[in-house]
């Protein structure tokens, strides 16, 4: 499961409690923590299918672009999202189709270390590959392409933006995004809510 990977970053699930090299007594008084947090256990989403992509829009099909969006997601009690943040935005319009995607995205709750649901955030990603590669493999535009054996998405011998000299004689030349999200601005960017919520 791809996700898989990106659900790996999800942010508050598991830490690391470190104890100071000089702790502070307190009345008399010194804790030290050692060892990692209680066992969680992440969301899952539901009804969700690695090789399915997102509907596009038009300017990304006339464009011929290969575009990700990264966000984090926040996940309440129940695993349906409350909120989002672009951590990557896709360009080409296709921002109103991300969200649509996302918010309208089902999880399993995550767990907390006694098994009760708990509120959690999540990085996930998408991805739009390039139309004319995905008609080229005769798939409808909504599935990207097996093949080889054992099987494989054929998306993985497509060459990341930047690191291949261009294809000038290409009328298609099919560089996929394979930017990383950038947690380091998940405090500048503003949340967004549902439609129907506003907080």
């Amino acid at each position: 499961m791809t996700r898989v990977a990106l659900l790996a970053a999800v942010l508050a699930l598991s830490a690391t409690a470190l104890a100071d090299d000089d702790p502070i007594a307190v009345e008399g008084e010194i804790i030290e923590v050692h060892g990692t947090a209680p066992r969680t256990t992440p969301p899952q989403p539901q009804h969700y299918n690695s090789l399915e992509t997102p509907p596009y829009s038009d300017h990304a099909i006339l464009s011929d672009a290969w575009t990700r969006a990264w966000l984090v997601l926040e996940l309440d009690e129940t695993g349906t999202v409350a909120r989002v943040k672009f951590l990557k935005k896709p360009g080409y319009d296709l921002e109103k189709i991300a969200l649509a995607q996302v918010f309208g995205q089902k999880f399993s709750p995550a767990l907390d270390a006694d098994g009760k649901p708990m509120r959690t955030r999540i990085v996930w990603k998408l991805e739009w590959p390039s139309a004319w590669w995905l008609n080229m493999w005769g798939n409808p535009r909504n599935t990207v392409p097996m093949t080889g054996w054992p099987p494989h998405r054929a998306d993985a011998s497509v060459p990341c933006r930047g690191t291949a000299p261009l294809s000038l004689g290409s009328m298609h030349p099919v560089y996929k995004d394979c930017s990383q999200p950038d947690l380091s601005k998940v405090d500048q960017v503003a949340w967004i809510y549902p439609p129907a919520q506003k907080s």
